[in-house]
């Protein structure tokens, strides 16, 4: 007998039976031309499967796809995106060119990554995309503005990158959510955030690893802080603001092992009684800049974050406050600005905490930030090219069959009852088939985008999203949305 834990069982079974098509590693010699399958090649023979299953299904998989020096982590998962990459870098690259009879889509696609790869561009601006904001946080007389300021950073969709991935918007969340008591609506939504560092525990707990990663975070702090043109000691000071109030954030966050249980984040309330948590903040002057619409009543995930936010409000001067703001501001936008800030934000976010020994490719980058930002613009051409209605119509066959067989499978269960039998093909007739694409592809028609505006292309790609998702509000649940792009690794 031999004992496997659940994780090391679960990877062993994706090593030896993933059966999708992947890639090849993004540090090898040559792109990926092809996606290779499964293959007996990964396993090692050299192992006693009843001594190490995990080595045996994935040691020479693991041997043969060393970790890529621009990730800090790599598996099969992992793989077919890098294809998917390629593939996509294909796309853009061909939709880029500037042809004038590109229809609407190719246009916005092509154009954010040409955008994005004007790398000389980029340089050139330096710090200048975001001057506006900085200039507006500057110009702040009283904490009474914070509302409106925190409005216009979340509905520009001013998200802090974290290892190129998305974090909480400054000071808190908003946004639409599914109803916990009714699943077939969508409500408003406020929950913690405002972090700069991916989880609360990071911010609280004792041990020397963590100490040292808040030491290196308050050093990348500072260095941004540095970038924007501050003197060391007043940098120094800034970066001191950020984390007092990050930290004062994150003592009324809940942790991760809580936030698993649904019943602590479903705190329903109506607009009065959620304002009245925080009334030094103009929440009203901040549901109007956001651009949400009329809602009486909202999900408040942890009541208790809000409480803090406002102790946070009366302890903190107004110039620490700028101080947070300027660091969202700078830390959301950086990867798009000038090399010396997309260098700082990886070397923290992308070295330090996740793993990774250098920044990924530029084109990479690009690819991954048009995917985030056009995701359903981009998947039309990557549909058609790796999939197609004849893939779709050959998915959906097989998938009718299996529930067919299914169907005649719970009619002659001998040990099912006759409820339970009805239930059961209640249940069957109620899935819902979401097979490589959409039937109706969103509508990017009103984000407008500009070949050399980088920085103002992805804030009008966020914005779009931002108002999408307030729209939902008060709306029946749409079951037939997409939440993931189609190039999007989730299986």
């Amino acid at each position: 007998m031999f004992s496997l834990n659940r994780t090391n069982f679960r990877l062993a079974l994706i090593c030896v039976l993933l059966a999708i098509p992947v890639g090849l590693a993004a540090s090898r010699a040559a792109e990926p031309s092809q996606a290779p399958s499964f293959s007996v090649s990964n396993i090692d023979k050299s192992v006693d499967p009843c001594v190490d299953f995990f080595q045996y299904a994935c040691g020479a998989w693991m041997k043969n796809n060393p970790i890529p020096p621009d990730r800090g982590s790599y598996g099969r998962g992992r793989e077919l995106q890098e294809y998917n990459l390629t593939v996509l870098k294909g796309i853009l690259e061909k939709a880029s060119a500037a042809d004038p009879n590109r229809s609407p889509v190719i246009q916005k696609i092509g154009d954010m990554y040409a955008s994005c790869m004007d790398e000389k561009g980029a340089d050139a601006k330096g710090a200048s995309p975001i001057l506006p904001e900085l200039e507006r946080i500057a110009k702040m007389k009283s904490k009474s503005e914070l509302a409106a300021q925190v409005a216009r950073l979340h509905s520009q969709g001013a998200i802090i990158v974290i290892s190129r991935g998305g974090g909480p918007p400054a000071a808190f969340n908003f946004g639409s959510q599914g109803d916990f008591k009714d699943a077939s609506m969508v409500v408003a939504s406020t929950d913690q955030g405002g972090l700069g560092l991916p989880d609360r525990d990071y911010y609280l707990l004792t041990d020397e690893k963590s100490k040292e990663i808040r030491r290196q975070y308050q050093e990348h702090l500072t260095k941004t802080f540095q970038l924007l043109g501050d003197p060391l000691d007043k940098a120094t000071a800034a970066a001191k603001n950020v984390m007092e109030i990050e930290t004062a954030l994150a003592k009324g966050s809940l942790d991760r092992v809580k936030r698993r249980e649904p019943k602590n984040l479903d705190h329903t309330m109506s607009r009065k009684e959620f304002m009245a948590l925080a009334p030094s903040f103009a929440w009203d002057q901040y549901f109007l800049g956001i651009g949400a619409p009329d809602f009486q009543s909202l999900n408040v995930s942890v009541p208790d974050f809000f409480k803090g936010l406002e102790t946070q409000i009366q302890a903190s001067s107004l110039d620490a406050w700028k101080d947070y703001l300027r660091w969202h501001v700078t830390a959301a936008w950086s990867p798009y600005l000038s090399a010396p800030f997309v260098q700082e934000a990886f070397d923290f976010y992308g070295k330090t905490l996740g793993g990774a020994k250098e920044i990924p490719a530029r084109w990479k980058r690009c690819v991954e930030m048009v995917d985030q930002s056009l995701g359903e613009a981009l998947g039309q051409p990557y549909v058609e090219a790796k999939f197609g209605a004849d893939g779709k119509e050959r998915m959906l066959k097989m998938v009718q069959a299996l529930e067919n067989s299914l169907s005649q499978d719970i009619q002659t269960l001998e040990w099912m009852t006759e409820a339970t039998r009805k239930q059961a093909l209640v249940k069957l007739a109620a899935i819902s088939n979401k097979i490589g694409y959409p039937d109706r592809w969103r509508d990017y028609s009103s984000v407008t985008i500009d070949r050399g505006a980088l920085l103002l292309n992805v804030q009008a790609a966020r914005n779009f999203e931002v108002k999408r998702d307030l729209s939902k509000i008060g709306k029946a649940l749409d079951k037939s949305e997409w939440e993931m792009s189609r190039p999007t690794v989730n299986a």
